[in-house]
């Protein structure tokens, strides 16, 4: 069955183009029975090229091959011994009442924004003591509303705008049509330390700690390969920007969704490892860290990093998001909130 996708009406965008891609049949999910996120069976869904952190193999294996193979399994060892020293995660009574109460999470996780919506750090001593790799329940969160209950069979990626050949890609196609990347990248939080800095001078935002940084194993399809599958126009018929839209609704700006850009030059960079990631450490993404797929934008601050990702819009103008231009900006050292607020508007 195919599916085609029309051009949206966003600002900025050129007249509609058609274009066709093919549907593949979802494999097998098994998870908790009130979850719509599942566990993957990887080794039914995803080819022998995608398992890259498959467990299955031995030490004396890992000491064979190239450097990057070497690297490949030093990842899967630090990998391994991080899930074998962590407890599991629970049902937290903290979330109870919330829209997030189906989400098992680490207890020890540090609440910086009380009881909802979920933005945490892990215990900074945790945080050093697994060194490169940190485990997925540790790593990090900056959530800005509830987490969308998401299904890996259902989801698709909308790729519209300055594009000659407008498409909706299921994750199935994103793992099996495409060529994928596999690497470990540090991401932070543009507020981690804020509490020592408000403690200099106050800004906007909740006291993070040390620990808003967490390194993981991304694996996913590389933004490049998907925009030129949808022949994406050049500079000079308007397609400046690429812009990423994630699936929840939120209130900033009066209610919109989480949305930020990048320069086309920069996500058609080779060099810069831009990709649709689908999973993190060996597995599928866990719900706070944007399952089934989230960008991850090497270099970048984590707020540029959509998670659920949703579409893909190339534009003239860079996102107009309320958490583009309002959430994710740090200022020179003279521009306060008021100054801010007057130059953008409220």
């Amino acid at each position: 069955m195919a599916a085609s996708v029309e051009n949206r009406q966003f600002p900025h965008l050129e007249p509609a183009l058609n274009g066709v891609v093919r549907s593949f049949k979802p494999g097998p999910t098994t998870h908790r029975s009130d979850s719509p996120v599942r566990t993957r069976n990887f080794s039914a869904a995803f080819p022998k090229r995608h398992l890259a952190m498959d467990d299955s193999s031995s030490d004396e294996e890992e000491d064979e091959g190239s450097d990057g193979e070497k690297k490949e399994a030093e990842y899967r060892v630090m990998i391994r011994r991080g899930k074998s020293e962590l407890e599991p995660s629970i049902s937290d009574p903290r979330d109870d009442g919330t829209a997030d109460s189906w989400i098992e999470r680490n207890p020890s996780m540090i609440r910086l924004t009380g009881k909802h919506p979920f933005n945490s750090e892990p215990p900074l001593s945790r945080l050093m003591h697994h060194g490169f790799i940190t485990p997925v329940p540790l790593h990090y969160v900056r959530n800005h509303g509830p987490v969308p209950r998401a299904s890996w069979a259902d989801w698709a990626v909308e790729v519209t705008g300055l594009v000659k050949r407008p498409a909706r890609f299921t994750m199935d196609q994103l793992v099996n049509e495409f060529p994928s990347r596999e690497f470990a990248a540090t991401l932070v939080c543009a507020g981690n330390r804020r509490k020592e800095q408000n403690l200099v001078k106050q800004t906007i935002g909740f006291n993070w700690g040390a620990a808003g940084i967490s390194t993981s194993v991304w694996r996913g399809v590389p933004l490049r390969a998907l925009l030129k599958r949808v022949g994406i126009m050049s500079r000079r018929s308007g397609a400046l920007n690429v812009c990423f839209e994630g699936a929840e609704d939120l209130p900033g700006g009066g209610g919109s969704k989480y949305g930020t850009s990048l320069r086309t030059e920069l996500a058609m960079d080779p060099s810069r490892d831009i990709v649709l990631a689908y999973m993190q450490n060996g597995d599928v993404l866990a719900p706070d860290h944007g399952f089934p797929v989230r960008m991850i934008i090497p270099g970048f601050i984590g707020g540029r990093m959509v998670k659920w990702l949703k579409r893909i819009i190339v534009t003239t103008q860079e996102s107009d998001s309320y958490y583009h231009y309002k959430d994710n900006r740090v200022l020179p050292s003279h521009v306060d909130a008021e100054l801010a607020n007057a130059e953008y508007g409220t």
